[in-house]
């Protein structure tokens, strides 16, 4: 039972990275066109859209000092090796993304 709670969670989680990751992936202008040029009012069999995000809207890129990377890392190998259990590894790689936020902010 236990099991099958933390593998929807794992599941959940990769859908949201995955969904986050496709929309980062999409071109910045999209187009869309409906209904057809011809007049008709029947869905083409392509569907053509535009779309153009707004002005300010695209994510901070974050960039990590190699100083920084190699703290998360070893923090991960520590974590990683002193957990007895799943929950104490989630603990662990909570506090070390914790602590890489920090550094981040100090930036």
């Amino acid at each position: 039972m236990k099991k099958s709670h933390i593998s929807a969670f794992l599941f959940a989680a990769l859908c949201a990275a995955g969904a986050a990751q496709a929309q980062n992936a999409a071109p910045a202008t999209q187009e869309y066109q409906y209904p057809g040029h011809d007049g008709s009012l029947s869905p083409p069999s392509t569907l053509r859209m535009t779309v153009t995000p707004a002005p300010g809207s695209a994510p901070a890129i974050i960039r990590d000092t190699p100083e920084s990377q190699a703290e998360y890392v070893r923090c991960r190998e520590v974590s990683d090796r002193a957990a007895v259990s799943n929950a104490q590894m989630q603990a662990g790689v909570a506090q070390c993304l914790k602590e890489l936020e920090q550094r981040r902010q100090q930036q």
